[in-house]
């Protein structure tokens, strides 16, 4: 195969990546390409080409590849090593049947290279967040994480919504759950720049790609409530999917997660967060004592020329990470006057994600520039 012709399917993979759900755009600088490249052999990336979104058995998907003289067993064996990988999505049903689809960047082929990352594909990962992949989603407007406030940062006055609970959320879950490390931190780690945050901290919740099987283990809810405690007394903020029956619950930090670093890059970032409060300070307790600035993973907090501190709620996005460290109790959550219901569950996000993206190509058919945001770092 020619190096065009090698580049040519690269291009045609980034492309249909970007028709999904979840935004994969084009830079100038190319970078998307060598993440590509870093994942998937031409080869490879020809056989991705004809994944779908559902969940696929080898034999469904086979025609076009024993028209080139493949057997089904070569087929099967290159899913399962593109699986292994972790460029593809990868399910295997109870009868023991492998089943695969097209993979997402996040949550996907990025998420699924734990322990396998090396420096070059987590430099270029954080340059194509800066170029492309973080606009395009914030434009889209619909995230597919969310934040909740802490279990110390939340008044009894407040009811507080089922799905803004991590003990209710735990409590629900009627599925396997699973422990697996921070592709984040472990990113970060391997460029050289690791925080202090605990690594094994991310919770899958049910039938997701075997690979988080893979690369995890199973535990018990009562396992899950203690991590999450763990990394809420260590100041981490609490962000499940963007669902009310969520498929994960993270536990980020602004030092190393690519979405909360990200988003300090923006004009008010905390208007793309689905939280349903924001931080309230009393001025005639606080003291200024930069214990707030410190916990705030956002850089919402300031110390004014009274030696007061005032809180940006353009970055507040709710967690409650500051209030229960407050030596003098001047902070506390706020319910929204106007509470955010997040979709049911992991379809209703992509079915609400896919029309937002649907709408905005409609708009930029007349005005290119349509719902473009820019960073401002």
């Amino acid at each position: 195969m020619s190096s065009n012709s090698e580049e040519l399917i690269y291009r045609k993979l980034q492309k249909y990546l970007d028709s999904l759900p979840i935004d994969y755009p084009e830079t100038k600088s190319g970078v998307e390409i060598r993440i590509l490249k870093h994942l998937f052999t031409p080869q490879e990336a020809e056989i991705a080409l004809n994944l779908k979104i559902i969940p696929q058995e080898p034999r469904a998907m086979f025609r076009p590849f024993k028209k080139k003289g493949w057997t089904i067993e070569q087929f099967s064996e290159a899913l399962l090593t593109l699986a292994k990988k972790g460029s593809i999505n990868w399910i295997r049903r109870r009868d023991g049947t492998n089943y695969y689809s097209i993979a997402f960047l996040m949550v996907g082929f990025y998420d699924y290279q734990i322990d396998k990352l090396t420096k070059d594909f987590s430099e270029d990962l954080d340059q194509y967040m800066d170029e492309g992949f973080v606009s395009a989603m914030l434009e889209n407007g619909i995230i597919q994480m969310r934040t909740i406030p802490i279990e110390k940062s939340i008044s009894l006055e407040y009811n507080v919504s089922n799905f803004d609970e991590i003990k209710t959320i735990i409590d629900k879950v009627d599925k396997t759950l699973y422990l697996c490390p921070c592709i984040c931190r472990q990113s970060k780690e391997v460029q050289g720049q690791g925080c202090d945050h605990p690594i094994e901290t991310c919770i899958s919740i049910g039938v997701n790609p075997r690979i988080f099987l893979e690369q995890g283990r199973e535990i018990t809810k009562e396992e899950a409530l203690e991590i999450l405690r763990m990394t809420q007394d260590k100041g981490m903020v609490i962000c499940p999917s963007n669902a009310q029956k969520p498929f994960m619950i993270c536990s980020c930090c602004g030092c190393s997660c690519v979405v909360l670093n990200n988003l300090k890059k923006y004009v008010n970032p905390a208007q793309y967060i689905n939280s349903n409060y924001f931080v309230e300070i009393d001025e005639k307790k606080c003291s200024g004592c930069n214990e707030c600035i410190t916990r705030c993973h956002m850089d919402a907090n300031k110390i004014n020329e009274n030696g007061i501190c005032e809180v940006n709620l353009g970055y507040c996005i709710g967690c409650g990470v500051c209030v229960p460290t407050c030596p003098n109790k001047a902070r506390q959550l706020v319910k929204k006057s106007t509470e955010s219901i997040p979709p049911e569950n992991l379809p209703e996000l992509y079915q609400a994600i896919s029309k937002r993206k649907a709408f905005l190509q409609e708009q930029r058919k007349e005005d290119k520039d349509y719902g473009k945001i820019r960073r401002i770092k």
